[in-house]
């Protein structure tokens, strides 16, 4: 594809919900429909697509999604690695799809996870996408990082070791951006992070309880959790307080460079938006779950806020082409005529670069 000033990426990251085999939360977590659906309906739309949940492992579905992919003009690609019932593992789930040329890639796998996340080898993939006039040395570039960390299953508390492990994986990804970056990435090009963090940067507090007394997602999502302020604390390498995850804990999580991140979404809204357990109030005042077919009870209407889109802008490269993020927001990929009503339990957070001449 080929740079003309204006042109536009456009960008998904979703949590596709597509576990091994067997595994289901409900009647059935309609892997199979939903993989048709995604190839047939959502990759058409976008130029890159970041995914979360989208396991190898006992499967044929992610080779099944990447030669459609490839069909629908997704020429390259970028997985986690394929795991092995010996290596008591399964792969990460991560998959980026690229219309644009991957010129190099680099994966890194975290430290294993608490709990269920134990099994899967959760971490980070990266893709240096190309965007240019068909001369090598005239691309410019997006360095493009996709994610899922250790999740948290019930209520949260900051000082519960999960979190401590959640920021602690996020400190890695630090570090790997660190190395990875000055050895790819030329001044000026844009740097975006994906994925699904697991870090709910709500705060869940009601700004009107005797008046309204559920959480609504614009009013109540203005605040910031003290988790989600520590995640970007952690990614841009300003580290955190040590005593924020209790008492004993000494880690800081602090990196040797810093960078900048902006919360894409925030700045776009002014709140934090739900992307997973999202409520709907009916005509009789009722609060009631927003998806029901694939969540699982526990996790619905807990309007968490967990899906991001992570945008660093250093400004204009050596060609004098200027990368701007535009059009970001959610996009719930609801299904209308299917069994399920959502492509996913999560929604997915969609985002345009466009590229011109400074």
């Amino acid at each position: 594809m080929n740079l003309v000033d204006g042109h536009k990426m456009r960008i998904l990251t979703q949590n596709i919900f597509m576990r091994p085999p067997l595994i289901k939360n409900n009647k059935s977590d309609w892997k199979d429909a939903r993989l048709d659906y995604l190839i047939e309906h959502i990759l058409p739309k976008y130029d890159v697509v970041c995914l979360q949940e989208m396991f190898e492992f006992a499967s044929s579905r992610r080779s099944r999604l990447l030669a459609a992919a490839e069909k629908l003009g997704f020429g390259y690609y970028v997985v986690s690695e394929r795991q092995f019932i010996w290596n008591i593992a399964i792969d990460g789930g991560l998959a980026i799809l690229s219309r644009f040329p991957i010129v190099a890639t680099d994966t890194l796998v975290y430290q294993r996870g608490m709990g269920p996340d134990w099994i899967p080898k959760k971490g980070v993939i990266y893709a240096k996408i190309a965007v240019g006039g068909g001369k090598l040395e005239e691309n410019t570039h997006v360095h493009l990082f996709t994610t899922h960390t250790q999740a948290s299953y019930g209520e949260v508390v900051i000082t519960q070791p999960d979190v401590k492990r959640r920021l602690a994986q996020l400190y890695e990804f630090h570090n790997f951006l660190e190395r990875v970056l000055p050895v790819h990435r030329a001044a000026g090009e844009p740097v975006v992070l994906t994925g699904d963090f697991n870090v709910d940067s709500r705060a869940h507090k009601l700004s009107d309880p005797d008046r309204i007394p559920y959480e609504r997602e614009v009013e109540d999502g203005v605040e910031t959790s003290d988790e989600g302020n520590a995640m970007m604390a952690v990614l841009q390498g300003h580290g955190i307080e040590p005593k924020l995850l209790g008492p004993d804990n000494e880690d800081a999580f602090k990196g040797k460079d810093i960078i900048e991140f902006h919360d894409a979404l925030v700045e776009r809204y002014g709140y934090h938006p739900v992307t997973f357990g999202n409520i709907f109030v009916g005509e009789d005042g009722v609060v009631h779950p927003r998806e029901t077919v694939l969540t699982t009870k526990q996790d619905n209407m807990v309007m968490h806020s967990i899906d991001y889109v992570l945008w660093h802008n250093p400004g204009t490269n050596k060609h004098s082409i200027v990368a701007k993020l535009e059009e970001v927001g959610v996009t719930p990929n609801f299904t209308p005529g299917e069994p399920f009503t959502q492509i996913s339990d999560h929604y997915g957070v969609a985002a345009e670069i466009s590229f011109s001449k400074a």
